[in-house]
């Protein structure tokens, strides 16, 4: 009889202890879901004014309580808090603090247009297998350069590689968005 007690009162503690695990894990996975939710629906509201308010872009920070916000320097800032404050509620806007940087229209552009072309000249060149040529866009840099690095032991001409990109991007150019087309740049080899 005491075994019976004793193995009763086992299998009962075991229920207990199982139950609430399985309660408090419940709790994690609510508030991992939660705070995936409230990006979610910071994010749709975002997405909804982002031509309106002239966003750029957005982050939402995961482990960092942040929303970055970079948006065109000719919209209100004021306007898109107050419009965040309409269509967000305050309980989620509560768990975040808005960074909000302005940027010049056209310097993005121009920024965008020149990482695209330094991405079609590196597809190339990987496609070329030219692996002693580098070519990268120092982006924050005010000049509209993609410079090409030939390593020093390489033979490849350096005239001959600049009309080849010069080339390709003049023919992929034309594939670019009709706003980024324009916008001039130079290559330089070093």
């Amino acid at each position: 009889m005491k075994k019976l007690k004793f193995i009763s009162i086992l299998i009962i503690t075991f229920l207990v202890l199982l139950l609430s695990d399985v309660y408090i894990n419940k709790k994690d996975v609510v508030t991992k879901d939660d705070s995936k939710a409230r990006a979610d629906r910071i994010a749709s509201a975002l997405n909804i004014g982002f031509e309106e308010y002239g966003l750029f872009s957005f982050e939402i920070g995961e482990t960092n309580p942040t929303i970055w916000i970079v948006m065109d320097e000719a919209n209100s800032e004021k306007e898109l808090q107050k419009y965040l404050e309409k269509n967000v509620s305050k309980a989620d806007l509560n768990h975040y603090n808005i960074d909000i940087s302005k940027r010049n229209l056209q310097e993005v552009q121009t920024e965008h247009a020149m990482l695209l072309r330094e991405g079609i000249a590196i597809d190339y060149i990987k496609e070329k297998n030219y692996n002693d040529v580098k070519v990268y866009y120092p982006n924050g840099k005010p000049e509209q350069v993609l410079k090409v690095i030939i390593n020093e032991t390489s033979e490849r001409s350096s005239k001959d590689l600049k009309a080849e990109l010069e080339n390709l991007l003049a023919t992929k150019g034309a594939e670019l968005p009709v706003q980024l087309r324009g916008i001039s740049y130079e290559i330089q080899i070093e």
